[in-house]
């Protein structure tokens, strides 16, 4: 009887291992500067995104306060001329009061 060993197994293990560990290595030495760079890329792009909409965003504010001032200020305008026609009608009740109080007759404005 002639026994071998039975290492194939596991020597077939260790140099898959070590054959894995080398192509892993040599993948990561080939890509690092290509991921160094694509991670340079997207930061800029981030930061270029980033100042875009910072300056949209600053642009609308302004847009949205020009358009807000502006329509507080036709509200004044339409409050004072509420506030007018009221205070002639009750000028005109009142001159109307008086009148019938006295008898004599209103001039109308």
């Amino acid at each position: 009887m002639n026994r071998q060993p039975q290492n194939d197994g596991n020597t077939g293990l260790l140099i898959g291992l070590i054959a894995g560990g080398v192509i892993g290595a040599g993948l990561a030495i080939a890509f690092a500067p290509r991921i160094a760079q694509l991670r340079r890329r997207v930061t800029a792009s981030a930061a270029d995104l980033r100042q875009t909409a910072s300056q949209r965003y600053q642009e609308v504010s302004t847009r949205v306060a020009g358009v807000v001032d502006d329509v507080a200020a036709k509200g004044q305008t339409v409050r004072d001329d509420i506030a007018d026609a009221v205070g002639r009608g009750a000028r005109q009740v009142e001159q109307i009061a008086m009148a019938s109080k006295t008898g004599r007759p209103t001039k109308q404005s």
